[in-house]
């Protein structure tokens, strides 16, 4: 797992004597004041703010109103040099202009595509990641959640290798019970400075601790409060954009869970489809966006204002359905999110999962090309050690098969392969086809892979239960291998010599 040093937020105003230095894909900061007394300061005005690039190129962007006297505009600069600023309010109020100097960071630029091969997840820097995702209830960001035992679960989070948390209630409380109606979390909207500066207090911590941040409710949350008219949705998107875009972290939702779920959606399709289009045009950065679907489906894929894709299902105990089902809906150029995919103790159309069938599918979502978001239930989403977060909830063998399996997947150019199944009669295959494969076997039997003629590969068989036990691989005929006797599930590795 990439490690990334400290995030730094510089504050800067307009009598500072040095140019501030601003560490690349860091925020930088500075705070504007605003004497004139607004009716409403979110509406009545705007605080527009110019960068200019080291090249000449301009971004147009947004400050936003802080409470008080005080606005800020905050940006996350992707190149090093000399940047200018030029913030002006709407109705000719003292803005402030200035410039900031960017510098080498080993920060790995925002989460994006991987460029190279978008169908997995990477960092703007280049460089490949691998989403280790877990899923948290709709405590998490609750002020009524005490700061030691988040820091404890956090300390633990890291430990565990994990890289990504999903949060529900985040941006939105869904005030639901059992859900998140017992918890205080943040009430961003109305739009409300002292609510965000509450939530940005623990973003930044995620963020100090270098975790990838999936906000599971979006800017429109089932059964949340959140604005029905196209003017106060746009308005609500830029105030949260302004804040929240800077962040390296974090990628976007338009909404979830299941804004279309037939028996109560809280959009229509048209909807998601003018919101996504507007979030894209809105934020300069152009952070991953997607949309929370219903099991089995996503009717937005092929939408040109999606940049990955979020799955549910299939939840099933037969690998070949899930990983039939996770390519059926794995676009060819776009990152794929297994959400709700692979919840263990979940009762809402989960199976009954033990650590073996826990094994097995998360091998295959791997090998379908996904990123696994994990999660530890007893009943619904917020019950269990995912709801709790109580250390004395979690199934730790469970998180200890993932682990391991994240780590063996780790250590493959995985980034360089893509799911092909044309290219097996049995299993799961992940290859960069001429050079490199990976093929996974649920269960004893033989693969015929389709190999160049005349090409030379080495082949090990690798134990999937305990990746550190290898064979060599023998091929019975060209191209055909047969597992090695015991065991129950293998990984066949072959390299071109």
């Amino acid at each position: 797992m990439t490690k990334l040093i400290p995030i730094l937020t510089l504050i800067a105003t307009a009598a500072t004597a040095q140019t501030p230095k601003v560490k690349q894909w860091d925020r930088f900061e500075a705070s504007v004041t605003n004497n004139k007394q607004y009716a409403s300061p979110y509406k009545d005005v705007e605080l527009k703010v110019s960068y200019t690039k080291p090249n000449g190129t301009k971004i147009d962007f947004l400050g936003f109103y802080d409470g008080g006297q005080t606005w800020r505009i905050r940006f996350m600069p992707d190149v090093t040099g000399k940047w200018q600023y030029d913030a002006r309010f709407t109705d000719n109020q003292p803005g402030i202009k200035g410039a900031f100097d960017v510098v080498k960071s080993d920060l790995p630029g925002m989460i994006s595509q991987y460029g190279p091969n978008p169908i997995w997840f990477g960092y703007r820097n280049g460089k490949r990641a691998l989403i280790r995702s877990f899923h948290v209830g709709d405590r998490f960001f609750a002020r009524n959640w005490d700061a030691a035992s988040r820091k404890q679960f956090l300390d633990w989070f890291e430990k565990q290798g994990y890289n990504t948390i999903s949060i529900a209630s985040h941006y939105l409380n869904r005030g639901v019970e059992k859900r998140g109606k017992e918890w205080n979390t943040p009430d961003l909207y109305p739009l409300n400075a002292a609510e965000f500066q509450y939530l940005e207090s623990m973003l930044d911590d995620l963020n100090r601790r270098r975790i990838i941040v999936y906000p599971f409710a979006g800017f429109f949350g089932k059964e949340s409060d959140f604005p029905r008219e196209p003017a106060q949705q746009e308005l609500y998107i830029k105030y949260t954009l302004a804040r929240l875009g800077p962040y390296w972290n974090h990628v976007l939702l338009v909404g979830g869970p299941e804004p279309l779920f037939q028996k109560n959606p809280h959009l229509t399709l048209d909807e998601v489809n003018r919101l996504g289009t507007l979030i894209q045009k809105l934020d300069p950065f152009g952070h991953l966006l997607s949309v929370h679907n219903p099991t089995n489906e996503d009717p937005f894929k092929d939408q040109a204002w999606t940049s990955y894709g979020v799955v549910q299902g299939p939840k099933t105990l037969d690998p070949a359905v899930l990983s039939k089902g996770l390519l059926a809906l794995h676009h060819p150029s776009k990152p794929l999110y297994a959400q709700e995919t692979l919840w263990p103790g979940n009762t809402y159309g989960h199976p009954k999962y033990t650590l073996t069938h826990v094994r097995k599918n998360a091998y295959v979502v791997l090998l379908s090309g996904a990123a696994l978001n994990y999660a530890d239930m007893e009943g619904s989403s917020s019950t269990g050690f995912s709801g709790s977060m109580n250390m004395s909830e979690k199934v730790q063998e469970r998180h200890d098969l993932i682990h391991g399996i994240w780590n063996f997947f780790d250590a493959l150019p995985f980034e360089r392969m893509k799911p092909r199944q044309d290219l097996v009669d049995n299993g799961y295959c992940l290859a960069e086809e001429g050079r490199d494969y990976l093929v996974y076997l649920d269960k004893p039997g033989t693969v015929k892979i389709k190999l160049d003629a005349g090409a030379r590969y080495t082949a090990l068989w690798i134990n999937a239960q305990k990746t550190s036990e290898t064979r060599p691989a023998i091929a019975a005929s060209a191209g055909t291998y047969e597992t090695p006797t015991g065991g129950d599930d293998w990984l066949l590795r072959l390299r071109r010599k």
